[in-house]
C-alpha cells in the first residue's frame, strides 16, 4: 500500500515547485458549508483568529467525484492558491481527496531575518493537536498493561481534588469537571491565554518542572465546575495531568515516551517539543509576550513542533495500526460526549483537532479511510487554518455526488 507520506516525499517534492506555485475557547464545530463572511486585506480570519479554535467538520458523510475531481485537478488547484493569496495566509497547507488529487501550498516567512521561507519542512508549534498524540500514548500504555482507562486519578495525584471520582477515562474525553488552566472564552476574543493565577508563577528564566509544578499545584486546587462523567468541557488541564500519569505509568519523561514509541517507529524525525533550526518563528503577532511557549507550559496538551511531512506519517502509522491495535484505535475514535472522542472531535468518518498557541495555528483533519486529508500549519497570528479549511472545502462542494 502506497502511504500518503511517501508520495509527498517522491512526487510532490518535484510537484511543490512545478505545479503548485509557492507564494514569496475551543467551541462547537460548524458545518463546513456554512456562509463565511469575507475578511480584511490584512486577516484571515473574520475576528482576530476567534475562530481559529473551532473544529471544522461535516455532519454528514461526504462522497466525492474523484474522476472529476482529476480532471479539473489544475483548475481546482489554481482556486486553492487564489484563497491562499486572497486570504495572505502564511503557514504551508496540504489537501488530499481521494487518491489522485494532491495540494500544497507554503507561504511567508519562517524566519525573515535569515531569509527562511516556509517549506514542507518547517516545524511550527502544533497547539492542541499535540492532543491526539497524549491520548495514542495513554492507549499504548494501557495495551502494555501499566494503565487502565478507569483508574481514577487520586493513585497518580494524591493532592488532586475529587481525585478519587475522576478516571483517566474522564481526562481523555473531556469530562472530567476539572477547570482549565488557560483561557479560551470570549473574554479573551478567541486569543488563549493562561489563567493571569497562573502567570504569575511562570518565567522564561524558570527550569521546566518549575513551571509545570506551577500549573499542576493550580490545578490541583481548583473545585469541579460539575460531577465528573456528567458533561463535556474542553479543558486543555485534562490532557495536561494525562502527560505526568504517561510519565509515572512508563518510569519516563512524556517526551522520551512519544519519541521511542510514537515518532521514531513512524519516522517522524521532525517532531519534537523543542523548537530548533526549522522551527519557524512567529511574526506580525497580536500577544506581548509568549507565556505559552515556556518550557513546560504546553507540554502535553498544546507543546508538540512538527512538520507537514511528519504529520501525514502520524496519519498513516495511526490508521495502518503501527501504533495502535484495532480495538484501541476504535476506543480512540469512537466519540463520547459533544463529539469529542480521545484526542479528536468526530464526525462520521472524519476525525479533526485545531491547533492554537500563541501567534501559532494548525488543524489536522483527515478520514478513517484517508480518502481525504488536510493539514495546516502556520505561524502568523492572524492566519486561521480551519477557516482555510472551510473556504477550501466550499470551493469543493460541487464536486460532491
Amino acid at each position: 500500500m502506497v502511504k500518503v507520506c511517501k508520495t509527498i516525499l517522491c512526487s510532490l517534492f518535484s510537484a511543490f515547485f512545478a505545479i503548485f506555485s509557492v507564494s514569496c475557547s475551543v467551541s462547537k464545530p460548524s458545518e463546513v458549508e456554512t456562509t463565511v463572511a469575507s475578511t480584511s486585506d490584512e486577516q484571515t480570519t473574520e475576528s482576530t483568529a476567534s475562530k481559529a479554535t473551532d473544529d471544522v467538520v461535516p455532519t454528514k458523510p461526504e462522497s466525492y467525484n474523484y474522476l472529476l475531481i482529476k480532471q479539473d485537478s489544475d483548475d481546482i488547484t489554481a482556486r486553492l492558491d487564489k484563497i491562499i493569496s486572497d486570504k495572505k495566509y502564511k503557514g504551508t497547507t496540504y489537501l488530499k481527496i481521494g487518491n489522485d488529487f494532491e495540494y500544497l501550498n507554503a507561504n511567508g516567512d519562517a524566519n525573515a531575518d535569515k531569509h527562511m521561507t516556509n517549506s514542507i519542512d518547517t516545524c511550527y508549534y502544533a497547539g492542541s493537536v499535540t492532543k491526539q498524540f497524549t491520548a495514542a500514548a495513554v492507549i499504548k500504555l494501557c495495551e502494555d498493561n501499566k494503565l487502565s482507562l478507569s483508574d481514577t486519578i487520586d493513585k497518580f495525584f494524591p493532592s488532586c481534588k475529587s481525585g478519587d471520582k475522576i478516571t483517566v477515562r474522564n481526562l481523555l474525553t473531556m469530562t472530567s469537571g476539572i477547570k482549565n488552566y488557560v483561557k479560551r472564552d470570549n473574554e479573551t476574543d478567541g486569543v488563549i491565554v493562561l489563567n493571569p493565577e497562573i502567570e504569575a508563577e511562570i518565567s522564561k528564566d524558570n527550569s521546566e518542572n518549575e513551571n509545570k509544578n506551577a500549573i499542576l499545584n493550580w490545578i490541583f486546587k481548583q473545585d469541579l465546575s460539575f460531577e465528573p462523567d456528567s458533561e463535556f468541557m474542553y479543558s486543555d488541564s485534562n490532557y495536561y495531568l494525562l502527560g505526568e500519569i504517561i510519565e509515572k505509568a512508563s518510569g519516563e519523561s512524556y517526551e522520551k515516551y512519544l519519541e521511542e514509541n510514537i515518532f521514531k517507529p513512524l519516522g517522524m524525525n521532525s517532531s519534537s517539543f523543542e523548537p530548533n533550526e526549522k522551527t519557524a518563528v512567529s511574526y506580525q503577532g497580536t500577544n506581548s509576550n509568549d507565556t505559552l511557549l515556556y518550557s513546560g507550559v504546553g507540554y502535553s496538551s498544546m507543546g508538540l513542533i512538527s512538520n507537514i511531512s511528519d504529520l501525514l506519517k502520524w496519519v498513516d502509522g495511526l490508521l495502518d495500526g503501527e501504533v495502535l491495535s484495532e480495538d484501541s484505535l476504535e476506543q480512540m475514535f469512537t466519540p463520547y460526549k459533544e463529539n469529542y472522542a480521545m484526542g479528536f472531535y468526530v464526525y462520521g468518518n472524519k476525525l479533526s483537532h485545531t491547533g492554537r498557541t500563541e501567534d501559532y495555528n494548525s488543524m489536522l483533519s483527515f478520514t478513517k479511510d484517508k480518502s481525504e486529508i488536510f493539514v495546516s500549519l502556520s505561524n502568523y497570528a492572524y492566519s486561521d487554518s480551519a477557516y482555510i479549511y472551510r473556504l477550501f472545502k466550499n470551493s469543493l462542494k460541487n464536486y460532491l455526488n
